[in-house]
């Protein structure tokens, strides 16, 4: 099993949390860039947060109940009428990618402002075009994944024990939607459920990954998603918010410590 998760793990670092290949696992850059003409000239932008669900192949998100991908995008304006900014797919889903109805997968569900010099924006771009976690990536892309269909596996089980349904569909067919892939209708079922008291989504995934490598010597810390890596993109600019100075992302930080399965920017 540890052979088959290390090797799935790795196969899976460069495919999308959400559908788009990201091979350089860092985003891209967009915009004419900055003019780095020094702090008369002032820019303002944001640090975009861009979701949809995780496991669905089609866009938007749904419900704060199940697990996101998370991008992220940081972008500004400057009063000289230059521009600049960089995205983070984080393994994903890129912005302005659609699904195959036409729709763009990505909706934003937050933003926090910045603003700063050309100079000192372009030193922000460059690391948070850095930021990324050390540990060990577990996509959120598509069912078909085999460590993800491992995790469904066993996170069938923990739903079945400890989530009660009183809709149409009870938690034996919740649980054959999920298998299925059927996100949409698990999301579409997920208000007429409710968990047993002290068990929730998070730990029905964190006991699922735990069961998966629980003979190996790896543990939950050793493991990070896409949201994590958000999350710590959104602590570099928050930090060059706080104290006007940027300083570099580390990869080590305890957000990276353990999968971060549900996240709201």
């Amino acid at each position: 099993m540890l052979r088959r998760l290390t090797f799935s793990v790795l196969t899976i670092a460069v495919v999308a949390c959400g559908g788009a290949d990201d091979t350089t696992g860092s985003g891209g850059a967009g915009g004419a860039g900055g003019s780095g003409a020094g702090s008369s000239v002032a820019c303002t932008g944001n640090l975009s947060f861009l979701q949809k669900d995780a496991y669905k192949e089609t866009a938007g998100r749904s419900t704060a109940l199940w697990p996101p991908h998370t991008t992220t995008a940081l972008s500004w304006t400057c009063d000289d009428g230059s521009n600049d900014g960089s995205f983070r797919a984080n393994h994903g889903t890129e912005p302005g990618a659609t699904d195959a109805n036409g729709d763009v997968f990505l909706v934003e569900t937050a933003a926090v402002a910045i603003e700063g010099d050309p100079t000192t924006l372009a030193a922000l771009r460059a690391a948070y075009d850095a930021c990324e976690c050390n540990t060990t990536f577990l996509s959120l892309d598509a069912l078909g994944d085999d460590v993800v269909q491992d995790l469904v596996t066993e996170l069938s089980q923990y739903i079945l024990d400890n989530l009660t349904c009183t809709g149409a569909v009870d938690a034996q067919g919740l649980v054959g939607l999920l298998q299925q892939g059927e996100i949409e209708a698990v999301i579409a079922e997920l208000p007429n459920c409710t968990w047993a008291m002290g068990f929730d989504w998070e730990g029905g995934f964190d006991d699922a990954l735990g069961a998966i490598i629980n003979t190996a010597t790896e543990t939950l810390a050793d493991y990070h998603v896409c949201n994590n890596d958000a999350a710590l993109q959104a602590k570099l600019v928050q930090g060059y918010l706080d104290t006007g100075m940027v300083t570099a992302c580390n990869g080590d930080d305890p957000i990276c410590s353990g999968p971060m399965w549900l996240y709201e920017p």
